[in-house]
């Protein structure tokens, strides 16, 4: 079952030079009520993209997050609209511009 959230106002900035597959940091507003910043957006091994959450960790090496979904639903739900308005503005850079049939 999807969840029943609405996500918007997703904002990506692209790194030139991450590590761990780093490729750029995305902001998000869920169910217009709470906005998500710094989650990482990641490249993995097979050239797959997927989404890692801030977390602190502890001098013992144990990770606390600070913020994450709740189920895999609700991860691949976000993970998901986060792709999609990805792949819109791929598509948007790629699109060439229109001509002005009055420019000489």
């Amino acid at each position: 079952m999807a969840p029943d959230f609405p996500i918007s106002d997703i904002k990506v900035r692209v790194v030139d030079s991450g590590s761990d597959g780093l490729m750029g940091w995305v902001s998000i507003v869920v169910a217009n009520a709470v906005r998500l910043d710094n989650v990482a957006l990641r490249k993995g091994t097979d050239g797959s993209l997927f989404l890692t959450y801030p977390n602190k960790v502890s001098a013992g090496g144990t990770r606390h997050p600070y913020f994450h979904p709740i189920n895999a639903q609700a991860a691949e739900a976000i993970q998901n609209a986060v792709l999609a308005r990805l792949a819109s503005l791929a598509k948007a850079v790629a699109a060439p511009e229109p001509k002005d049939k009055d420019a000489k």
